[in-house]
């Protein structure tokens, strides 16, 4: 069943469990910030596929356009300044699909749907190569660094563990995105492959992979 969810263009992709930092100063969005706050609702970060993300009305700016998979997010805390600005942190919650843009002005609202998450039962093996492959990339880099490299642990829900990596590897937005819509086992295979061909790249790593390198990004 779909529901009306107002939308926050931007150029970045929220994944589920995320954070997000906000600084809302566009009229538009100080209305719909305080709205949602009034209401206690969600609000929908979408990546904008084509247009701007600059203040309406600028001279030469493009409506943005955004693409039709986002995710709900719902402020965590606020701060609203004396001159009617917000600060905010939002956290990621589910995945929407947009079924159709119901209002342009003063700000995008659309019907959307919910996408649910669901895990095959041969994820884990997936999953459990995405845990090694990262644990042999820190060890990587610890010895090309000399330095002792805290790698942090890893969420052990596979659908957790997906979106934990997919937000912290420093990748194009699209490729953010296109994991943002696939599917479980696609993005964890394509997250260990990215980490693969990021540890071709270290000395240590070139010294205990077999993969090839494509330079696609790294962990921050």
């Amino acid at each position: 069943m779909s529901r009306l969810l107002p939308l926050f263009p931007l150029g970045t992709v929220l994944f589920p469990g995320a954070t997000l930092n906000l600084h809302i100063f566009e009229e538009r969005y100080r209305l719909m910030i305080g709205r949602c706050l009034e209401e206690r609702s969600p609000f929908g970060v979408v990546l904008i596929r084509e247009g701007d993300e600059v203040e309406e009305g600028r001279p030469g700016a493009r409506p943005a356009e955004p693409y039709a998979i986002g995710t709900m997010a719902r402020i965590s805390a606020d701060m609203r300044l004396d001159d009617g600005r917000y600060l905010l942190t939002a956290v990621g919650a589910s995945r929407f699909r947009i079924e159709a843009i119901t209002q342009r002005v003063p700000y995008l609202i659309a019907a959307v749907v919910e996408l649910p998450e669901s895990a095959p039962t041969d994820v884990e093996v997936a999953a459990e190569d995405v845990r090694a492959t990262y644990d042999r990339y820190w060890q990587a880099v610890a010895s090309a660094t000399g330095l002792e490299v805290e790698a942090g642990e890893l969420p052990r829900d596979p659908i957790r563990l997906g979106y934990y990596l997919a937000d912290r590897l420093q990748v194009t937005m699209a490729l953010k995105q296109h994991w943002l819509e696939c599917d479980l086992l696609t993005r964890l295979r394509e997250i260990a492959a990215n980490l693969r061909a990021e540890l071709a790249l270290l000395p240590y790593g070139r010294r205990n992979t077999s993969e090839g390198s494509s330079g696609m990004g790294s962990l921050n």
